[in-house]
């Protein structure tokens, strides 16, 4: 039997109330208005799931990958866009996670980067070398 209060089915048939929500299977009563206003919002849900779950067109991707290419200013561009479109709402979704990734990864190869710079300093600071007798030796 389906529940008209809350639209769950019971698994006995012969039962008289709900098991969810207690409402009598053998009184006829109406069917609440808030389940059609769910569906209505689950529906909508879906529209607005299926809207942003288009695919990205090749021309997009495109013009995704060329924008750091721009002279001067690209670059920046670049990095405003992929926050827009990391945490932006109408941003498709394999776009979304394209761009979280991308600034993921960015910043893990900044810190490799930075770790790596500043040791090879470290290195160079410790090994003794002079910069004068370096720079006497072709002057």
């Amino acid at each position: 039997m389906v529940c008209k209060a809350c639209g769950r089915s019971a698994a006995n048939e012969n039962v008289n109330y709900c098991e969810y929500c207690g409402t009598s299977f053998r009184e006829n009563i109406p069917i609440r208005q808030e389940s059609y206003s769910i569906e209505r919002e689950q529906q909508s849900a879906e529209v607005n799931n299926e809207e942003t779950e288009k695919p990205i067109s090749f021309g997009n991707w495109m013009g995704t990958m060329l924008l750091p290419f721009i002279p001067f200013i690209g670059i920046f561009i670049y990095f405003v866009m992929m926050f827009v479109w990391a945490f932006g709402s109408d941003t498709p979704k394999s776009k979304k996670n394209w761009a979280r990734a991308s600034l993921i990864v960015g910043v893990i190869s900044i810190v490799i980067f930075i770790f790596i710079f500043a040791s090879t300093m470290m290195e160079v600071m410790n090994s003794g070398l002079n910069i004068e007798d370096y720079m006497n030796e072709f002057y």
